[in-house]
């Protein structure tokens, strides 16, 4: 039997220790689910729900369903958001950070996890030089997509916040090289900001 090594893995994977209660009780569960059929999307959905609802502040049980899901469908970019928000709830930052440096390793090229690391980045770090190379990253991967612009809208909003013009400048020069969305938006902005 497969399932129990795969669900112990994932438990020391995480650093956790098997305890009694809700964790053995979605350990069972997972168990379950992966001797059955793991591509059954919307039994994950369930227990991913129900893990949510009956273990609210116990980041044990969140991370053993989420980081279980994530292995079997790691391109869902919108779990890995929901998982790091657990995070940031109830853990430290370079947890949160370890979720989303996952994330972007199985989904780089996705505009809307980039946004929200890079949201989280602007809360979380002091630093600006660190928050702005986060940004650089990301646009060097999803910069030029015709959809991105909630990311150069929030790379935008960073640089406003510290008052850079030049780099505000930089960042209207760059964006108006690709045909997004809003380019036209983009380019009245750069009158502005340029006079």
């Amino acid at each position: 039997m497969e399932a129990e090594p795969e669900a112990a893995a994932a438990l020391v994977a995480l650093g956790l220790e098997p305890s009694a209660s809700q964790l053995d009780v979605f350990k069972s569960r997972l168990r379950l689910l992966i001797d059955g059929n793991t591509s059954d999307f919307d039994t994950w959905v369930s227990l991913i729900s129900s893990a949510e609802e009956t273990s609210v502040n116990d980041i044990r049980v969140i991370s053993l369903v989420y980081h279980t899901f994530l292995l079997e469908f790691p391109l869902c970019h919108g779990y890995w958001i929901k998982y790091a928000a657990h995070k940031a709830r109830l853990c430290t930052y370079d947890d949160v950070v370890g979720v989303y440096e996952q994330a972007v390793q199985a989904v780089p090229h996705c505009t809307d996890l980039w946004v929200s690391y890079c949201g989280f980045a602007m809360s979380a770090y002091e630093d600006p030089a660190l928050i702005r190379s986060l940004f650089e990253r990301a646009m060097s991967l999803v910069g030029k997509d015709y959809l991105c612009y909630h990311l150069w809208d929030k790379y935008i909003e960073f640089e406003n916040s510290q008052k850079q013009l030049i780099q505000l400048a930089t960042i209207y020069i760059n964006v108006l090289k690709f045909p997004t969305k809003k380019l036209h938006k983009y380019y009245g902005r750069y009158i502005i900001v340029s006079s």
